[in-house]
């Protein structure tokens, strides 16, 4: 499962649409590439670092799929990911060991009229498999590409 997660980060850049670099949940420091899998459906790979909750740095990558809500700049979603140790969270981190935990995502693009690059902002309500717990966290990120 890693060896595949790490091949799909390095192919990435090759055939994304766009890349992206985020600050927030999961991991606190991510990147990632977001590819066109049809008419208003996305997909996206993505992995971080998590320098903020203390400790050694956690790491962790995922996966998520995503749909566009038409004539507007909003997108809803759902993935897995996968992290080392705790995430970027309120209520719960999951386990200080990592694990495996899936997250749902509603987001939006901000109109900057920006040539090519774009703001976005995100909400991810996760669960995390290993204790079987709930969190709540966000993101703000930057997004270069169509």
């Amino acid at each position: 499962m890693r060896r595949w997660m790490v091949l799909l980060v390095l192919l990435a850049p090759a055939f994304a649409q766009s890349l992206q670099v985020s600050a927030g949940s999961p991991f606190g420091l991510g990147a990632g590439a977001r590819f066109a899998l049809a008419p208003l459906l996305d997909g996206r790979v993505y992995a971080g670092a998590n320098f903020f909750t203390g400790g050694a740095a956690s790491l962790g990558g995922g996966v998520d799929l995503l749909v566009s809500v038409p004539l507007t700049d909003l997108y809803a979603g759902a993935g897995l990911f996968y992290a080392s140790g705790p995430a970027v969270s309120l209520l719960s981190q999951g386990a200080a060991g990592g694990g495996l935990g899936a997250r749902g995502v509603v987001g939006t693009y901000l109109n900057l009229r920006l040539p090519l690059v774009g703001v976005f902002v995100e909400f991810h309500p996760m669960y995390f498999f290993t204790p079987g717990s709930f969190g709540f966290g966000g993101a703000v990120g930057v997004n270069f590409g169509f």
